[in-house]
């Protein structure tokens, strides 16, 4: 004798919601796993800046790996900000010659340790289409040790305690030349 399968309109409701979740958590705990897989691939928080042997000096050192706060979340800042960084770098740059192309968004993000040091600089290229450029090395590598040497960073405070931090620094160049210097 040959078992015959139920037709489906006399499983009763109950086995078909039986069913349902039993394969739902099935599917679940399946895309759990691969979640879990792929959020242990992000950094700790978006954007950080891992020590790099060969682009950061070793010497700088992150008072507190584990807290490095963004720039917007705290005091850190320049001197006087915005108005001696323009003048340090307008007084201090030179675009050089063939700059004609040489348009868009040069941005160095680095971090201000607890002592105010600054360490670990990197640098994004943009056209003025938003979309990645490399300048000429004679434009961004100035821009890169200019920023290098800038000293007199405050690092950031929060509540009354002293954090390191990231800060940026982005130039919208014209033809080579500075146009304008954010934040």
């Amino acid at each position: 004798m040959a078992l015959c399968p139920t037709p489906l309109k006399q499983i009763p409701i109950t086995a078909w919601l039986l069913i349902l979740i039993i394969n739902c958590d099935n599917v679940f705990a399946q895309a759990k796993t691969e979640l879990h897989k792929l959020v242990d691939t992000f950094p700790p928080n978006t954007g950080d800046i891992a020590f790099n042997a060969a682009l950061d000096d070793p010497s700088f050192t992150v008072c507190n790996p584990q807290i490095v706060l963004q720039y917007y979340n705290t005091a850190s800042y320049y001197k006087e900000h915005k108005r001696e960084i323009e003048h340090y770098f307008k007084s201090n740059y030179q675009p050089g010659t063939e700059t004609e192309d040489q348009s868009g968004y040069l941005t160095i993000r680095f971090i201000i340790n607890c002592s105010g040091q600054t360490g670990r600089f990197r640098m994004y290229e943009l056209d003025t289409g938003y979309k990645p450029f490399t300048f000429h090395s004679a434009i961004s590598d100035q821009l890169m040790k200019l920023t290098k040497n800038l000293q007199g960073w405050q690092p950031a405070t929060y509540k009354g305690k002293i954090y390191d931090s990231y800060q940026y620094i982005t130039f919208r160049l014209k033809k080579g030349a500075i146009e304008c210097i954010s934040p």
